[in-house]
C-alpha cells in the first residue's frame, strides 16, 4: 500500500503545519520499524507526539477530518498487517521526548504513558521506591502496560497505580482513580478506547535499594534464559486459558519449532512466536490460527491471542 492521495487530502496545510507542530510527522512510513515483531505494512501517517499535552490536539485534528485513528505504543504486543494500516497512527513512543516523570508532593510518581517500562523502573529505584520489580523485562511503554494490566505473580499495574489521565473517545479529558480491583487478567476496567496520557503510581519505600536491584536484576536474567529475546518477537501471543498454561498446551500438541514462512514457535518458549528474519504478518498470523486450532482439535481448549491484530486485512 502506497501513501493514500484521498487520506492526505482530507488535511488542508493548516492542518498539516498544525501536526508537524504537535509531532514528528511521516507520511506512508513502514509500521515494521515500529513494531518488535518487525513485520507490517505502511500508515498513511504516523505521529509520534512531541509531549503529552500535544495528543489531544492531533486527535482533534484527525477527528475533524474524519481520519482513521489508531493508537500504539512502543510496538510490543502488537501485530500488523502487510497491507498496513489507513489513516493516522499516533505513536506514544517509548524513545520520544515525551517521556516525563516526577515524585508528587505526597510521595506518588506520576509519569506519562509513553515513558518506557526501563526508565520508570530505574527513576523509582534512584528515589527509594520497590514494588515495580515485576515490570522488569516487559518491553514497551507504561501506556500498553496499563491498558493490558501487564504483570506477574510478584504484581500487576492495577496494584501499584492510584489514577489515571486519559483522553476518551468524546476528546475529553478523564481523571480516573483506580484500584486493584478494578484490575484483571491482561486487562484494566476502564473506558474503552481510552488513550492514556499519564498515571499516578504509589510505590513501597525501600530501605535497602541493594536487594531491589538484585532482584531486578534476577528477573531479567531469568526472562533471557526462558525467552527467546534474540529474535523478534512481540512476547507472550495467548493468554492463559483458566487452569492451564499456554506454553504448555501449544508444547503438549506437538508445535515446538513448527514453522510457516519466516515464522516460528519458539523452541526455547512455546508461547513465543519468533520472526527468523524474513517472517511476514501474514506469516504470522497463520501460525497463531494454526496453534489455536491444533489445540482446540488436540485439548478442546480455545486459545485467545494476547497481542492486538489490526491493520487492513
Amino acid at each position: 500500500m502506497s501513501t493514500d492521495d484521498s487520506m492526505i487530502s482530507l488535511l488542508d496545510g493548516e492542518a498539516l503545519r498544525e501536526l508537524q507542530t504537535r509531532g514528528k510527522l511521516r507520511l506512508n512510513a513502514p509500521m515494521k520499524e515500529y513494531t518488535t515483531f518487525r513485520t507490517g505494512g505502511p500508515v498513511d501517517m504516523l505521529i509520534t507526539p512531541r509531549r503529552t499535552d500535544d495528543v489531544s490536539a492531533i486527535v482533534q485534528i484527525a477527528r475533524h477530518h474524519s481520519l482513521p485513528l489508531t493508537v500504539i505504543g512502543g510496538g510490543s504486543n502488537l501485530l500488523v498487517s502487510d497491507k498496513g494500516i489507513r489513516g493516522m497512527v499516533i505513536r506514544m513512543s517509548c524513545s520520544g521526548a515525551s517521556g516525563e516523570i516526577a515524585v508528587g508532593e505526597d510521595g506518588s510518581i506520576i509519569a506519562s504513558s509513553s515513558l518506557h517500562k526501563e526508565d520508570f523502573i530505574a527513576f523509582a529505584l534512584d528515589h527509594g521506591f520497590g514494588g515495580m520489580e515485576f515490570m522488569a523485562g516487559i518491553p514497551g511503554c507504561l501506556g500498553g502496560g496499563i491498558i493490558m494490566n501487564a504483570g506477574t505473580d510478584e504484581g500487576t499495574f492495577a496494584s501499584i497505580l492510584t489514577a489515571i489521565r486519559y483522553l476518551n473517545r468524546d476528546g475529553a479529558i478523564v481523571e480516573q482513580p483506580i484500584t486493584s480491583a478494578m484490575g484483571t487478567y491482561r486487562s484494566l476496567r476502564i473506558e474503552e478506547g481510552a488513550i492514556i496520557l499519564s498515571a499516578i503510581y504509589r510505590l513501597p519505600a525501600a530501605d535497602r535499594r541493594a536487594p531491589v536491584r538484585k532482584r531486578i536484576a534476577a528477573i531479567i536474567e531469568e526472562r533471557r534464559y526462558k525467552h527467546p529475546l534474540e529474535y523478534p518477537t512481540a512476547g507472550s501471543v495467548f493468554k492463559n486459558p483458566e487452569g492451564f498454561f499456554s506454553w504448555k498446551l501449544i508444547d503438549d500438541a506437538g508445535l515446538k519449532g513448527y514453522r510457516i514462512g519466516g515464522a516460528a514457535i519458539s523452541e526455547l518458549h512455546t508461547n513465543f512466536i519468533i520472526n527468523l528474519g524474513n517472517a511476514t504478518s501474514h506469516d504470522i498470523s497463520t501460525l497463531i490460527a494454526h496453534a489455536i486450532e491444533r489445540v482446540h482439535d488436540r485439548f478442546g481448549i480455545q486459545l485467545e491471542p494476547e497481542i492486538r491484530l489490526i491493520g487492513e486485512v
